[in-house]
């Protein structure tokens, strides 16, 4: 019964803490990747241990390389690929990236996608919901050139999250910044 008890008591301050207004939210500083990429990301986030990633990814062709989570409910994912990239280059893949994502989920619901700069640097981006295992996701891509190497960022929440991790997650966005 004790176990039940802190077991829903768990669950519900997860939920609370999962709900906080984004105004709520502190975002740190955290340097990935073997100190290449510098972003904002939410505190009490963690890094999704290997299990929790073998898990959560069990079905999909390839992993991020890190993800940063709150308990599974929302997360940031880093991919630093093989892909070649540079500055040049940004443009080219926000294109073909925005061709194949409306070509592939076509019950998907598209915010915005189109290229920003941050920190003087080209970031290719993608916002969408899209559906996901029965429930609609809020889904942020953002990519640039790291080191000669393609980038990719992947925020996402679930739908009745996104009016509080939307503004979070441009401005995590807005915070990368790439060294070296």
């Amino acid at each position: 019964m004790k176990t039940l008890v802190l077991l829903l008591l768990t669950s519900c301050a997860s939920v609370l803490m999962a709900a906080r207004p984004a105004s709520e939210i502190e975002l740190i500083k955290k340097h990935v990747l073997s100190e290449k990429v510098e972003v904002l990301i939410p505190k009490g986030f963690e890094v999704m241990t290997e299990q929790q990633m073998d898990f959560a990814y069990a079905h999909a062709s390839s992993r991020p390389s890190v993800v940063f989570t709150n308990n599974n409910l929302v997360s940031l994912a880093f991919n630093y690929s093989d892909n070649d990239a540079d500055q040049d280059m940004v443009e080219i893949y926000e294109s073909n990236f925005a061709k194949a994502y409306h070509k592939q989920y076509k019950q998907t619901t598209f915010f915005g996608e189109g290229m920003k700069e941050v920190g003087g640097r080209k970031v290719g981006y993608l916002e969408f919901m899209k559906p996901e295992m029965g429930h609609e996701v809020y889904t942020l891509v953002f990519f640039t050139d790291v080191q000669g190497k393609l980038l990719i960022c992947t925020f996402n929440c679930a739908d009745r999250q996104k009016p509080e991790w939307e503004p979070l997650a441009k401005r995590i966005m807005a915070s990368l910044k790439a060294n070296g």
